[in-house]
């Protein structure tokens, strides 16, 4: 399965998995990913904004470049030994009310 600078949005994508894989401009914004798994992914770009991401897997994957606003802070844990930027770090916390200097 290949996709390069795909518009994904609302797409019902539960359970497939882009473990390994090299995501270039993928837009899943306010799509189904319950269950999918990213391991060791990296998003070349990309949005996750406002995607259902219940039971994600996301270990080892490099997040840096992809756009998670509208990510809670609840869903945080599924993130759990992926890697982001300060700034998205940033904006997580500010979920919980902190300012971030």
């Amino acid at each position: 399965m290949s996709f390069v600078e795909t518009l994904l949005v609302g797409a019902h994508l539960r359970g497939l998995s882009f473990r390994k894989a090299t995501l270039q401009q993928l837009d899943f914004s306010d799509a189904d990913l319950a269950g999918v798994d990213f391991r060791e992914a990296i998003f070349d770009g990309g949005s996750l904004k406002d995607a259902h991401l219940k039971g994600a897997r996301f270990d080892g994957a490099d997040l840096r470049e992809a756009d998670l606003s509208g990510v809670r802070l609840v869903d945080a844990a599924l993130f759990k030994g992926a890697t982001i930027s300060h700034q998205q770090a940033a904006v997580l916390v500010t979920e919980l009310g902190l300012r971030v200097m």
